[in-house]
């Protein structure tokens, strides 16, 4: 039971550190699968309603961009080329 305890903790990290490095390189792409997700949880359970799952991904478009950080919003910004 042991190794079982400590195989899925690992496997619990590895996990939070691959969606920390997913986060940081590609977070347009993270706020779409976020936004998606919650509106398909919307679509199979009625009982969330479309305000809920917009607010939802509101605050995800404006929190994560602050979460993961300055220098990542720099990389999907559009540079002028002046």
């Amino acid at each position: 039971m042991n190794r079982l305890t400590g195989y899925l903790n690992d496997l619990t990290l590895r996990l939070y550190v691959r969606l920390q490095v997913f986060a940081a390189q590609e977070p347009v792409r993270l706020r779409a699968a976020l936004t998606s997700a919650v509106l398909v949880l919307a679509f199979a359970f009625p009982s969330i309603s479309a305000g809920f799952a917009e607010r939802i991904g509101y605050v995800s478009a404006v929190a994560l961009p602050i979460l993961v950080g300055e220098s990542t919003r720099a990389k999907v910004s559009p540079v002028d080329d002046e």
